[in-house]
């Protein structure tokens, strides 16, 4: 079968059909091209676009796709050398944790602790709402581009027991601490 078929009224009125699988289809492509002249519109013919008007000067970031550096409105951070097991407030207000680089310098392993208060926890009372292994020696570093929610505030601790209650306080000075925050 071919494409387009004959009308039967009117002679030689043809109607534009695409032959598929053996049945006319109604051909309803859209085509480009001067008077006269039409070219199927495809992957290889796609439909020229033009810009008609500039768009506005102005902060505008329509069609961005990476993020702009900016030298204001990034996170802010959170430094810290010889945590333990007295509780620190990283944010005493709700707020969201992007990232930690953590450094354990000892000889044992610690757990670094946080909690979502917006005072500084009582380690070994406060309930604990994350907790960060760090094996002896070795560093851990994550970065949540969506972040993690605290709703009341950021706290943190270490400890070297796994205990929720456990306030035994790592060696002195072993414990650094980054934390990326808003």
């Amino acid at each position: 079968m071919s494409d387009n078929i004959t009308l039967p009224e009117g002679a030689g009125t043809l109607l534009a059909t695409d032959e598929i699988l053996g049945v006319h289809v109604l051909r309803a492509k859209v085509q480009t091209g001067a008077d006269g002249t039409a070219v199927d519109v495809s992957q290889d013919d796609p439909m020229p676009v033009g810009l008609v008007e500039p768009l506005p000067a102005g902060g505008n970031t329509v069609g961005a796709v990476h993020v702009k550096p900016a030298t204001a409105g990034g996170l802010s951070v959170y430094r810290f050398l010889g945590l333990n097991s007295s509780g620190r407030s990283v944010k005493s207000s709700a707020g969201q944790v992007f990232g930690w680089h953590l450094a354990n310098t000892g000889a044992s392993g610690v757990l670094v602790k946080f909690y979502d208060t917006a005072e500084a926890p009582v380690v070994g009372s406060t309930t604990t709402f994350a907790t960060l292994y760090v094996p002896a020696g070795q560093v851990v570093s994550a970065e949540h581009t969506n972040g993690i929610a605290f709703s009341s505030g950021i706290g943190m601790g270490a400890t070297t027991g796994l205990a929720e209650l456990d306030a035994t306080a790592p060696a002195a000075s072993t414990v650094i601490v980054n934390v990326f925050y808003k």
